[in-house]
């Protein structure tokens, strides 16, 4: 039997992850199906089950890949000769997380399973505090530049500060479900606004 490239196992992936966005944007995360899944995909359950076992741990892999994506816009932040303001950084960072079949949608319809479903529950957590993590690195260097803070000083600080600039990316996310280009532009404003308190 011919072996398979790890570049053909990432194409069935991806085309298993496109499949999974395409039914909960026609028909939310609750009603969605891996049978709804697998027909989307063209592939045979056997297929399909040997990169996922679970509806649950698909959307966790696209969850992930999509925030890996938006993460690297932060962390560039980072490589700058200058670490911008927050009331600058995080704003643009809002700014560059488009409406992309992930996000905001799918996201907020998988933090509302994750009331019912421990395992959404437990990998939301996990995925939430390394976003933190990041954001925490991000608000150090921050302080480090604008307050010549010391480096256990500037990341006791970013690490305090980090999980209210989560809640603003969140709270960004949930109001985009339901907001125009006008009004996600306001919002970040506003954050931009509170920010500048820092």
């Amino acid at each position: 039997m011919p072996k398979v490239s790890e570049a053909h196992r990432e194409m069935q992936r991806q085309r298993i992850l496109d499949a999974a966005l395409s039914c909960v944007a026609r028909k939310g995360f609750a009603s969605t199906s891996m049978a709804d899944i697998i027909a989307e995909a063209g592939l045979s359950a056997g297929a399909v089950y040997v990169y996922y076992r679970s509806k649950e741990q698909l959307t966790v892999d696209v969850g992930r890949r999509v925030l890996n994506a938006k993460i690297a816009v932060l962390d560039g932040f980072l490589e700058l000769d200058e670490v911008p303001a927050p009331a600058v950084a995080i704003p643009e960072f809002l700014a560059q997380m488009p409406r992309d079949g992930f996000f905001p949608d799918v996201a907020v319809q998988v933090w509302g399973e994750a009331i019912h479903s421990p395992e959404l529950r437990e990998t939301a957590r996990g995925l939430i505090s390394e976003v933190s993590g990041h954001f925490a690195a991000y608000l150090a260097a921050w302080f480090r530049q604008s307050r010549g803070l010391g480096e256990k000083e500037a990341l006791a600080e970013g690490t305090r500060v980090a999980p209210a600039a989560v809640g603003l990316v969140q709270g960004y996310m949930v109001q985009s479900v339901f907001s125009d280009d006008a009004a996600r532009q306001r919002y970040r404003e506003a954050g931009a606004a509170l920010l500048a308190g820092l």
